[in-house]
C-alpha cells in the first residue's frame, strides 16, 4: 500500500504493520475511504478515519465526513485494532 507523509512530503511504501508502528512514533493514520460508511445502527456517517495512540496498546479512531470532524470516537485496544483498523479498504492513506 502507498501512504502520503504529510510532515516529510513524501510518499511511502508501507503494510498494516508499519503503520501501527508509525501510530506508536507518535503519528496519526488517516484513511480516506472511497465510499461512505455507517455503523450498524445507522446513527454515525463517516468517510475518514483519524487513527492515533493514546498509549501503550490503545488506539483511538476519530471520524470525519466531508472534510468536517466529527464529535464521535472509539478507543481500541491492540487486540480490536485487528478487527477495525482496515488500511487495506482505504482510497488513500496519510500519515501526519
Amino acid at each position: 500500500m502507498k501512504a502520503y507523509d504529510l510532515i516529510n512530503k513524501s510518499e511511502l511504501e508501507v503494510n498494516y504493520d508499519s503503520l501501527v508502528e508509525l501510530m506508536r512514533n507518535n503519528r496519526q493514520v488517516d484513511l480516506i475511504l472511497a465510499d461512505k460508511k455507517t455503523d450498524v445502527d445507522g446513527y454515525l456517517t463517516w468517510d475518514s478515519e483519524h487513527w492515533t495512540l493514546i498509549n501503550t496498546n490503545k488506539f483511538m479512531r476519530c471520524y470525519s465526513l466531508e472534510g468536517r470532524q466529527l464529535r464521535d470516537f472509539t478507543s481500541h485496544n491492540i487486540y480490536d485494532l485487528k478487527n477495525d483498523f482496515k488500511p487495506e479498504v482505504a482510497k488513500e492513506i496519510q500519515i501526519n
